[in-house]
């Protein structure tokens, strides 16, 4: 039986319910939220641990992808009329839905902040959670990747970086659906931060494409506190080999993205997997937007070594 997380606490009359309960709930706790601000790196990531988890040797096939659904995205259909708020009253079913399975555990790929909505109901249920990996990103390589991917300009990539209301959504003529609310660049990795009800490993996407190896067996040997795994060094060299940002490169331009359907931008000609590492903002980003960025997010960017006293 697994560990209830920090937090969790259970409640009851009798001693035999109380039992239950813990063990339900336990064995309820199956969602691992591979968390980020867009941009940030989450699908490589994800690229990362598919190989690890769903593969023999290591070597990353995009159809791996396929095994870690994004949230809420892939769990709602294209509907006229849809917002938000007509979304966020299915979230606590459709995650006790991903968890009643067989499987020991489900990764969820997230963009979600993890909120309270109108103090009832959360983005992100502790009760079906059992942990979390949330990749955060220097801001002001965030915009040149946001600039990119969304075909923006570079003052348009600042306001969305920084809107504090910012949401994310899949948009079809008079359709839509997977209503995300993103936030601001700061709101969204404090909301993760600062919450207490699932425990969350933090990484920086840096140390993921530049240590990638200890990075990548860093956060393996965190998850050895929720699940039963071994660190196979040869499998480890395999996913390094197949999934650096060099050889998702080329495999895309080999392939094609998988996801560019999903995600509506498979006529978008940018690359998905576009500079990564290279990605230089004091080369490439116009000094009065990072100016801006390092004034507006000072302590934040101090903090995570993005800006030095």
């Amino acid at each position: 039986m697994r560990k209830l997380n920090s937090g969790s606490k259970v409640r009851s009359k009798k001693g035999n319910e109380d039992n239950n309960s813990v063990y339900f709930l336990e064995n309820m706790k199956k969602i691992i939220w591979l968390s980020s601000y867009p941009k940030s790196g989450n699908t490589f990531l994800r690229a990362m641990l598919s190989a690890f988890f769903y593969s023999e040797n290591g070597i990353f096939k995009q159809d791996y992808l396929k095994n870690i659904a994004e949230f809420p995205r892939d769990f709602f259909e294209l509907k006229l009329s849809n917002n938000f708020l007509n979304e966020i009253q299915e979230y606590e079913t459709i995650q006790k839905k991903i968890s009643s399975t067989n499987k020991e555990i489900i990764f969820l790929k997230t963009h979600l902040a993890n909120l309270t909505i109108n103090k009832i109901i959360p983005t992100i249920n502790k009760d079906y959670s059992m942990c979390a990996i949330y990749v955060v990103r220097d801001p002001r390589n965030v915009i040149l990747s946001l600039k990119n991917h969304y075909n923006l300009g570079t003052k348009e990539s600042l306001n969305f970086l920084t809107n504090e209301k910012n949401f994310i959504c899949i948009k079809n003529k008079d359709l839509s659906k997977g209503y995300t609310p993103i936030l601001d660049w700061s709101s969204n990795y404090l909301s993760w931060k600062k919450q207490q009800n699932i425990n969350t490993i933090f990484i920086k996407f840096e140390d993921l494409v530049f240590d990638q190896e200890n990075t990548f067996i860093y956060i393996l040997n965190k998850l050895k506190k929720f699940i039963n795994l071994e660190i196979d060094k040869k499998k480890i060299e395999n996913i390094v080999k197949t999934t650096n940002f060099k050889y998702l490169r080329q495999l895309e331009e080999k392939e094609g993205f998988i996801e560019n359907k999903i995600m509506g931008i498979q006529n978008n000609n940018r690359f998905f997997f576009n500079k990564g590492g290279e990605q230089n903002f004091n080369k490439d980003l116009d000094k009065n937007i990072t100016n801006e960025v390092n004034e507006k997010y000072k302590e934040l960017l101090l903090e995570l070594n993005y800006l030095k006293k």
